[in-house]
């Protein structure tokens, strides 16, 4: 017979342990997430994205950093929310807030608006060179 387990821990994030436990108290639909992130990690697509990225907002006024913003856009992909309406509802996710490092009780993620503002940042040039960047080995 299998043994099952009862917790698994991730360690990605750099303040708080993840934990997850299978014994149901609370069910999140986008538990795929979790693997999404570790994936994330192991390939550095978003940290290689977000260093292409040129960030031209006042420092002082960031409350989402590009690599924040970019995970949380392609977490939402991945997850089957494509249209970025689905932002102002899963930016209080807690699995989505922990996969894009912020603790699940902090401060929401980026809103649909501040999403579109980066999606309209990228011109063709800019484009070309991330499209490049998943296309290389």
């Amino acid at each position: 017979m299998a043994e099952c387990i009862a917790q698994l821990a991730l360690n990605f994030h750099p303040t708080h342990p993840i934990t997850v436990a299978f014994d149901a108290p609370h069910i999140s639909s986008d538990g795929g997430a979790l693997l999404l992130r570790q994936m994330d990690d192991r390939l550095g697509l978003s940290e290689r994205l977000a260093a292409l990225l040129p960030d031209e907002r006042d420092p002082r006024k960031v409350q989402h950093d590009r690599r924040e913003q970019l995970r949380q856009r392609l977490y939402q992909i991945a997850l089957g929310y494509a249209d970025c309406n689905d932002a102002d509802r899963l930016r209080q996710d807690p699995v989505l807030k922990s996969v894009c490092d912020r603790p699940p009780y902090a401060a929401g993620l980026s809103s649909q608006p501040t999403l579109s503002r980066l999606e309209k940042a990228v011109d063709v040039g800019r484009l070309r060179a991330l499209v490049g960047e998943i296309e290389e080995p």
